[in-house]
């Protein structure tokens, strides 16, 4: 708690001695907004307990519409907090989504390159074999001596 001061206020006239622990400049400011609404609502012969009554209402009025927006902007940002962290928690389980998803396309990435590998390797050995394979299809006409006009004759033949 603050040091209390005296402050003198002035409202509808009347000069009034408060006691606070509040800065003067605010009590001041309070003062001020009260001595303002009861001007704004004085007709001449009003009593001035009507008016600081009328004033209180509609101090009081003003008091409770804005606990009314507070209320309202505090459910307000409760239901926004909330919708946030379901977002969060969407965004968090698309992002573990996508890692999963980029992991799985890596592994498949892995495997058709080492298919690729493998399929150049069956090609090579492919190539390999039909070479060998010419090879000894020549060695054998050569041993049998059948010649390139003979072989064309016998597949005319087939």
């Amino acid at each position: 708690m603050g040091e209390v001061h005296k402050i003198y206020v002035e409202i509808f006239g009347e000069t009034l001695t408060l006691v606070s622990d509040e800065e003067e400049d605010y009590i001041k400011g309070l003062a001020a907004y009260i001595d303002s609404k009861i001007n704004d609502i004085a007709r001449s012969g009003m009593h001035p307990t009507t008016l600081s009554l009328l004033a209180s209402v509609m101090i009081t009025d003003e008091l409770f519409k804005e606990r009314e927006k507070t209320v309202s902007f505090n459910k307000n940002m409760d239901s926004n907090i909330k919708e946030n962290e379901r977002l969060r928690t969407l965004v968090d389980e698309l992002w573990q989504a996508l890692e999963q998803t980029w992991n799985d396309l890596n592994a498949q990435k892995e495997q058709l390159e080492h298919s690729r590998e493998e399929a150049a390797q069956y090609k090579q050995a492919m190539e390999r074999i039909q070479k060998e394979l010419d090879e000894y299809i020549e060695l054998f006409d050569a041993s049998t001596g059948e010649t390139d006009d003979n072989k064309t004759a016998r597949n005319d033949i087939d």
